[in-house]
Formats: structure tokens, C-alpha cells, sequence
């Protein structure tokens, strides 16, 4: 499989991972790896799981959920 993002730039690259959001496969410079924080409703609260969880997205996705999160502040 070939990475999305590369192709548009009219390169050939082995793509190392599958955005989580999109689906679009990327290569190693394009990937972006997030944390993300996992959260369980445990009697009255919510507890936070430690080590956040990985979250592999493209660039484009990356870029829109910082976006969104920035907006919800």
C-alpha cells in the first residue's frame, strides 16, 4: 500500500499506517501519532487510564481534530 498524502506530491512511498479517522494510508513523514486520553465511567466519576492511547492520524485529521478541540475550549 502506498501513502495517500505522497502520491498527491507525485511520490511513490510504502505507507506505515492507516489513518483512524479517514482510512487513508500514510507513510512515516505524514503520519502524526496523538495521544489520547481513555476515560470509564467507574461508579459516580470517571476514571482516566494511564498510558493514554495511541492515536494514529494523517495530517489533514490531525489538523481538523486540533481544530475542533481548540473551538470547544
Amino acid at each position: 500500500m502506498q501513502c495517500y498524502d505522497c502520491l498527491a506530491l507525485d511520490r511513490t512511498t510504502t505507507a506505515v499506517a492507516v489513518c483512524r479517522s479517514c482510512g487513508a494510508a500514510v507513510c512515516g513523514e505524514h503520519v502524526r501519532d496523538e495521544r489520547k486520553e481513555v476515560h470509564e465511567v467507574v461508579g459516580m466519576g470517571k476514571a482516566t487510564h494511564d498510558p493514554a492511547a495511541r492515536n494514529l492520524l494523517c495530517s489533514v485529521c490531525s489538523h481538523a481534530e486540533r481544530q475542533v478541540s481548540e473551538e470547544e475550549s
